[in-house]
């Protein structure tokens, strides 16, 4: 496990560690083209812009995800 390789990590609380996780992920989004993306991964990105390009009316937006998640929490 990498956590083992990186002993440090071990002892930040579950509140910095989510930090460190979101300081990785901006740090990896602005260098994309240094993220390996595998033959596999690009191959399934492909299909899933076909299935797009067929069919642009079956994809749901990113807005209309959110909206349909917080209109199912139950307001108190």
């Amino acid at each position: 496990m990498i956590l083992e390789s990186i002993p440090d990590v071990n002892r930040l609380t579950a509140a910095e560690k989510l930090l460190l996780v979101g300081e990785l992920w901006e740090d990896l989004a602005s260098h994309p083209t240094e993220v390996p993306v595998s033959r596999e991964q690009i191959a399934e990105l492909d299909r899933r812009m076909e299935n797009y390009r067929k069919n642009p009316s079956q994809v749901t937006t990113w807005d209309g995800i959110l909206q349909r998640i917080f209109s199912d929490r139950k307001q108190p």
